[in-house]
């Protein structure tokens, strides 16, 4: 596991860190304090879990935490403050947990063991499903493109491959399948027998272990997909090249990413 604490008091970042690393001694862990040094470290590392200070001078952490989730939306966020006031504004930026000070290694034991997305296995990368998102959405499994039996499931997976490994709820993946219809308890169930397909069509291919479940959420392994979208995201150029405007075509609520694409393009030409 990769990991960052970060609060202005330095001290109290080392500890967080030091008790990381007794927790998980195979990982890599971090303790940042410097607002200038925050965004490159996390840029950097990729981490999965930060643990991140609320009340910091010259940053708010729900602020800091916004940002991150944009750009690394399956890192897990942990809020440690001494302030028990900020804990529903936390979770409005889909934070994994909500620690008071002051920290111990029960806590953190406590909170690692309910994060949002479980942190990935390195040493178990296998890619299972390569993704094309330029142009249609398709996926290949090892014989070839992968048949669902159902087009919504098609559509729920591309949209937990445009979420990046982040987890979605089931409110959340009705909101996308069905728009214009308000997530009741009907629709939640018709969405969980269109998850459950999911599954199978993915099972069926060998692919089963791309899907996360966890107890309300439902998300991808990322190390087990081959995808041009992030490949483009990590700078190769062979997946920025393929990139012609068009990201998921045949589903409309993609054209939020393919404005993400773009700004990213234009950024990269400036530079």
């Amino acid at each position: 596991m990769i990991s960052i604490a970060i609060d202005d008091v330095l001290s109290i970042a080392k500890q967080i860190r030091d008790l990381m690393e007794e927790i998980d001694p195979e990982g890599s862990h971090y303790a940042e304090s410097d607002p200038a040094g925050i965004q490159k470290l996390v840029v950097e590392k990729r981490p999965d879990l930060i643990w991140l200070d609320i009340e910091m001078p010259g940053y708010n952490g729900l602020e800091l935490a916004a940002e991150i989730k944009t750009i690394l939306p399956d890192t897990n966020i942990v809020f440690v403050t001494g302030y028990s006031k900020y804990a529903v504004d936390a979770f409005g930026v889909h934070a994994s947990g909500y620690v008071m000070k002051p920290v111990t290694k029960e806590r953190l034991l406590d909170e690692i063991a309910n994060l949002r997305v479980p942190p990935k296995d390195e040493s178990a990368d296998e890619t299972l499903l390569r993704v094309q998102c330029f142009g249609n959405f398709e996926v290949f499994g090892h014989e070839g493109i992968v048949k669902f039996g159902r087009s919504l499931s098609k559509e729920a997976f591309a949209y937990l491959i445009d979420r990046r490994g982040a987890g979605c709820t089931v409110a959340e993946i009705c909101s996308i399948l069905w728009e214009d219809r308000t997530a009741d308890k009907g629709l939640k169930s018709q969405c969980r027998v269109i998850m459950g397909a999911l599954k199978k069509d993915l099972e069926r291919v060998g692919a089963g272990k791309v899907i996360v479940k966890n107890w309300n959420t439902w998300g991808i392994d990322t190390s087990k997909v081959e995808c041009d979208y992030y490949n483009f995201l990590k700078g190769d150029s062979g997946a920025v090249n393929l990139f012609r405007g068009e990201y998921m075509s045949q589903y409309s609520w993609a054209e939020m990413t393919v404005g993400r694409l773009f700004d990213i393009t234009e950024s990269a030409a400036v530079e």
